[in-house]
């Protein structure tokens, strides 16, 4: 087993100039590209996603691997899930090749084996670099194609960072250089989270209500504020042509913000992000008192590099405090 630590980002420009410059500054131990394949399989009553497991084949060339990816969490866009990997040779995957430890029962394991079908598919270029950065070894893979389901397509530009080696200090630096390029958004959405949804198997993204508790300390209120910051985001960037919607999500956006600032503010050392995220605060409230220039102005602020820049610190500061 391995636990697969990473951070992702939607990538929303051409940033193939800009990101070879980058590269240019980097020790690159290795690089390759790939076309990769990649089949997801669930039962018909979803019985691994309510598990909170995602299974998939991915092919490249002539060998085929089959990876589960077991519960884990997202905090900030820094994703952490344990995995397993292994060969497989037919068009299914191959359960009890994984850990019995993995299951909850062999017999659920064994049921759940019977009923596996194909739900949704992946299909991408991979660009991959390995990079030796303040004594780690960090992946970065840019991935192009698209995500195929029964409801429809949709496009996949994501540039993925793995810490392979080494302090996740690293990881948060190399991923604070890839936000200054501009045009991309830290991402807390899988592929398979999209590929559920593609499928028709997976629920909308909605409102959510604000989880605040008396005697939450500080930092579980920064964490739950930034979770309920980016998932709103999401929901306003899905949203564009409906603008009861888009209200909406801002103001639960506004209250995720609205909370990480007060949960760092009550700490006994303040985070060295909070006046940035405060002046943050000044300019969505400057947003929402002139909304009709939302589309063009939140959605470019979404992708301003200083904006990622600051999730990142907050995510930063989540995984090195908590």
């Amino acid at each position: 087993m391995q636990t697969e630590i990473e951070i992702k980002f939607f990538v929303a420009r051409d940033i193939a100039a800009d990101l070879s410059n980058l590269l240019n500054s980097f020790e690159i131990k290795k690089s390759s590209q790939q076309q990769l394949g990649n089949v997801y399989f669930d039962t018909p009553t979803l019985a691994l996603r309510r598990l909170d497991m995602g299974l998939r084949i991915r092919r490249c060339d002539a060998y085929a691997e089959q990876t589960i990816k077991c519960r884990g969490q997202v905090v900030g866009g820094l994703h952490a899930r344990p995995e397993y990997n292994a060969p497989v040779s037919g068009d299914l995957p191959t359960l009890s090749s994984f850990p019995d430890e993995v299951w909850p029962t062999l017999l659920e394991r064994d049921h759940i084996q019977q009923q596996l079908v194909a739900q949704f598919s992946t299909d991408f270029q991979r660009r991959h670099w390995l990079i030796a950065l303040e004594g780690a070894e960090i992946e970065l893979a840019w991935d192009q194609g698209e995500i195929i389901g029964s409801q429809g397509r949709t496009a996949i530009n994501e540039l993925e960072l793995e810490l392979k080696s080494g302090d996740t200090a690293a990881l948060f630096a190399m991923a604070q250089r890839l936000a200054k390029l501009g045009g991309l958004r830290l991402g807390a959405q899988s592929k398979a989270q999209r590929g559920y949804r593609l499928a028709g198997l997976g629920k909308p993204l909605a409102l959510q209500a604000l989880v605040e508790h008396e005697g939450m300390d500080g930092i579980t209120g920064v964490s739950e504020g930034l979770r309920h910051w980016q998932h709103h985001e999401q929901l306003w960037l899905e949203h564009l042509q409906d603008e009861d919607v888009q209200q909406q999500a801002f103001d639960a956006l506004c209250q995720g913000v609205d909370l990480v600032a007060r949960s760092a503010a009550a700490l006994p050392q303040p985070a060295l992000w909070l006046l940035t995220l405060i002046n943050l605060q000044a300019h969505l409230q400057a947003q929402s008192d002139e909304h009709d220039e939302w589309p063009a102005e939140l959605a470019d602020l979404f992708l301003y590099p200083a904006y990622v820049e600051l999730q990142l610190a907050i995510a930063a500061w989540l995984h090195h405090t908590a």
